[in-house]
């Protein structure tokens, strides 16, 4: 029988992926990538071919013609004094223009620094990865002392932050259903658990047009999330909100700073001609 190569939940969103499944997958393409899943992971910056090995289930032979290649063309790089690699500067190379040709970003950016400023707060575009959202721009108050920021390739829960819980509710039916499949398997969340929390955010949503983080997710921060109600070339966004629980007012996260936040992405669509 052929052995299955997995990858742990915790480091990605291919968890329990099997290569062997798909005829047409390439193989070992497929198992550098893990690769590289795994040293994006924020706590292990450096990682040994043994913990890589432990981590994706492949052989560790496999694992070092993997990292031996992955740091000819520059995407990992080894660190000697440790005997660990690391990301390398070709992964720059590769994302650089993903963030560049996204034109929302552009055009959204000046409006979320703006916000930002005001409200005294965290404004941040994101797009799904996997079952995490992906910030993929970021903008914090600047009179902020001390700002929160999850800056550009931060990933953060979908199921149960505003900015994921958005996302979910701006998805047509079928696109929601599928990924609700998706979230039902992982082993951290039973079936109940994805049907709660989405019907949670499908009422907020209803009700004000904007959702909330599930209640007590962060005690220090509150947050509020809205989706782009149009795909842009074939993907689709959320932004969000954050902002210190000290500094809001009674209700001015429903009152004052969702409609804000409802504002500014109904102008980003339409600058964008999206309505």
């Amino acid at each position: 029988m052929a052995r299955k190569r997995v990858i742990n939940d915790s480091f990605t969103d291919m968890r329990g992926f099997d290569v062997t499944r798909d005829p047409n997958l390439v193989a070992t393409l497929a198992r550098g990538l893990q690769v590289l899943e795994c040293l994006k992971h924020k706590n292990s910056q450096f990682m040994g071919n043994k913990e890589i090995a432990e981590i994706t289930g492949l052989s560790k032979p496999a694992v070092s013609r993997i990292t031996y290649t992955l740091s000819k063309f520059g995407y990992i790089k080894y660190v000697a004094s440790l005997s660990k690699y690391t990301l390398g500067t070709s992964i720059l190379t590769a994302a650089y223009p993903v963030l560049a040709n996204m034109k929302i970003r552009q055009i959204a950016r000046p409006l979320m620094q703006e916000l930002a400023n005001e409200v005294g707060g965290v404004v941040s575009l994101g797009v799904r990865h996997g079952t995490q959202m992906l910030f993929v721009e970021s903008c914090a108050s600047a009179t902020s002392v001390t700002p929160v920021v999850a800056g550009i390739g931060a990933r953060i829960p979908l199921l149960v932050t505003a900015m994921g819980r958005a996302y979910l509710c701006g998805l047509f039916p079928n696109e929601r259903q599928e990924l609700m499949d998706q979230l039902s398997g992982l082993e951290h969340f039973s079936g109940a658990e994805v049907q709660t929390n989405l019907s949670e955010a499908l009422k907020q949503f209803d009700k004000w047009g904007f959702c909330f983080a599930k209640k007590g997710l962060v005690k220090e921060t509150r947050s509020v999330g809205v989706p782009v109600l149009a795909k842009v070339d074939g993907e689709s966004f959320a932004f969000n909100c954050g902002i210190p629980a000290f500094r809001l007012g009674p209700n001015q996260l429903e009152n004052d700073v969702g409609p804000r936040l409802l504002n500014l992405v109904r102008s980003v669509e339409r600058t964008m001609g999206l309505t």
